[in-house]
Parts: C-alpha cells; structure tokens; sequence
C-alpha cells in the first residue's frame, strides 16, 4: 500500500474502533475518524483519495454501500497484478477448443424434469441431461430468466441481499504522448465535489506500446459513466487536462466498458 493507502486503512480503524454496537456504513466510520483528525483541507481530499483506491476501487462500491465491520471478511488472495499481451483471446480459444459455444442464445427459461433438463432461448429450446448455470449476479437479480423448479429459499435469499458492485474502465487512446515516457501510475487528487472521480490513470504505453490512458471509477458514479451516452469522455479529458496540463489533446479513440448497463 501506498503512504495514502495506509492512511486510509489507520481512519477506517479508527472510526471501528468507535463504533456502536452493530454495523454501520464504512462510509459513517470514515467521516467520523476524519472529522476527529486534525488534517488541513488538503490533507482532508488527500484522505480521500486513499479511500477510493483503497477501499472503494478495491471492492467496486461506494464506502457508503459497504459495512464497516464486514467489508473485508474473507481471505485475500496472494499474488500482484498482472497484464496479459495481445488480451484474452488466445486462451479463450485454446480453452474453447472443440467446444459447441452458440452465443446470441438469450436464455428464458430452464425446466427441469425426470429426464434431463431443457433450456428455452429464441432460437429454441436444448435438451440435456443437467445444466450448470453460471448466471451473473445481476441477471438472477433481475429475474429474467425463469425456473421451473423454484430456486431454494436460501439461493434467493441470497441473491436478494447480495450487492451488485460496479467498476468502469475508460480508455483513451491520444495520437501522441504528452506525459512523462517514464509514468505509469498517476493519482490524481480530485476537488471536494468530485471525489472519487477518475482518481487513478494508468499509462498503457510501456505495456502495449500504445499512448493509452485507462481510467477507473468505482461504485455510482461508475453507474453513472457506464449509463452516459458518451461514456463522460469529455469529464475524464477535464480530469486527465488538469494533471497533465491544457495541451493533452482530444482522444484518437475511446474504449469504455459498460458491465453495469449490460441486461
């Protein structure tokens, strides 16, 4: 972690260590532990971007939408980040070898029966004789997709509780490269009302060789980019102009993800 990082996990610790009886919003725990500490206005938005990276870039929600006490239950992983050349295709055809894969086959409905399974989408109905289901989250939420043996109590239950989280990835692609040949990883410390917006650019050019920026954002307001009809592209200029100075010009290319409005 870095110094903002580890300030972040000391006023999260803090604020638990205050806390009443029972689990509040880490959101609640945060704001208590700042209005405690003795930090400048300056140090105040500082603060703030080791909580979006730490806590809320990390876990995909706004620190108001995660419990203070449980929010990091759970076993971390060991292992760093990782980039993989030329992206994901390559292993997708090799695991996908041999493999019958129909995509475009919306699923609406899955029976089962003494004799196997069937599944209905538009383009027909499957027999078989079981069926794993691998529905994200969000679309067992949804409910599109019915069954004719109810889910369990306890399934729904817990699909019902669970929380959608949402992390957006903008990238920006610019015909030259206007910042340092030797930057990476930028933080950019935003103003009081924007925090927490496009707080951690990543220069992609010593990765692929491509003047690129990506961009993260987490929780609502990565709703809010992904919902946007233009992706909030003229934002993230703004942000990226405001570390790297007026003269970055517009992008050549815009790639954004759009996970949170996908049905």
């Amino acid at each position: 972690m870095d110094a903002l990082e580890v300030q972040a996990a000391a006023l999260a610790e803090a604020g638990r260590e205050r806390s009443p009886d029972g689990d509040e919003p880490l959101r609640a725990v945060l704001d208590r532990a700042l209005a405690q500490a003795a930090l400048s206005a300056e140090a105040r938005l500082a603060a703030g971007l080791g909580i979006t990276s730490h806590f809320e870039h990390e876990y995909a929600a706004d620190a108001s939408e995660l419990p203070a006490l449980h929010f990091d239950a759970g076993r971390a992983e060991a292992g760093g980040d990782a980039f993989v050349p030329g992206g994901y295709d390559p292993l997708l055809a090799l695991l996908l070898r041999g493999a019958d894969v129909r995509p475009g086959h919306g699923v609406s409905r899955v029976d089962a029966d003494g004799d196997g399974v069937s599944v209905t989408t538009p383009r027909g109905t499957f027999r078989a004789r079981a069926v794993v289901v691998t529905l994200p989250l969000g679309v067992l939420k949804a409910g599109t997709v019915a069954f004719g043996t109810p889910l369990s109590e306890a399934k729904r239950t817990a699909i019902a509780r669970l929380g959608m989280g949402a992390l957006s990835k903008t990238v920006l692609r610019f015909p030259p490269r206007t910042w340092p040949s030797d930057a990476t990883f930028f933080n950019r410390v935003p103003a009081a009302g924007e925090r927490g917006r496009w707080a951690e650019p990543i220069s992609l050019e010593g990765l692929t060789g491509t003047p690129a920026l990506v961009l993260f954002n987490a929780g609502s307001y990565a709703r809010e980019v992904e919902a946007a009809a233009d992706g909030a592209t003229a934002g993230a200029l703004a942000a990226l102009r405001g570390m790297l100075g007026a003269g970055l010009p517009e992008a050549a290319a815009v790639l954004r993800s759009a996970w949170s409005a996908d049905p």
